[in-house]
């Protein structure tokens, strides 16, 4: 069973994002001494839900709990399926470590349906390691399939893999 967590639920909450001096600070897990252990600023869940803030404060926004991790690469989008559903509004947050990200390079997300048309897309501005799609038109519950994909600034580059992690949420 797949579990998320509403802000509402304080306790979950706090394991998944904290604000510290204004600054939001993902958790990655528990210490030692059992207080959570904040995700480095440079991490991609850290982008990915300083990226997604904005919305958890929302009672009517639901996050997941889990999420995709891995690396995206500059020369290959990663693509994953997703289940979305006929009436809810969705926002999916990618984000990248920004000490691996080439400088100037730019975040994309797609999102394609069944027959592979493309529904909608976001993208980031140049450098930023984060980029947030908001899904507001869902109008037939299926699958769909959401490729991540990295565009380094023109000119020639050697390909890169970059760690990034796609959370996702709906209203």
């Amino acid at each position: 069973m797949k579990t998320c967590f509403r802000p509402a639920d304080l306790a979950a909450f706090l394991s998944a994002l904290f604000l510290w001096a204004g600054q939001p600070v993902a958790f990655a897990a528990e210490s030692a001494d059992g207080r959570p252990k904040p995700f480095p600023k440079d991490s991609p869940e850290h982008q990915a839900l300083t990226a997604a803030s904005p919305y958890l404060g929302n009672d009517a926004f639901t996050l997941r709990n889990d999420y995709w991790t891995g690396a995206v690469t500059t020369d290959a989008g990663t693509a994953v399926r997703l289940q979305f559903f006929k009436g809810n509004v969705y926002r999916l947050f990618l984000g990248a470590s920004p000490p691996k990200l080439p400088e100037g390079a730019r975040l994309h997300l797609h999102i394609f349906n069944d027959q592979s048309e493309e529904v909608i897309s976001a993208s980031s501005p140049a450098g930023q390691p984060a980029v947030v799609l908001n899904f507001e038109k869902v109008r037939k519950t299926g699958q769909y399939l959401v490729l991540m994909r990295i565009e380094p600034r023109p000119g020639p580059a050697a390909p890169v893999a970059v760690p990034s992690v796609l959370f996702y949420g709906w209203e």
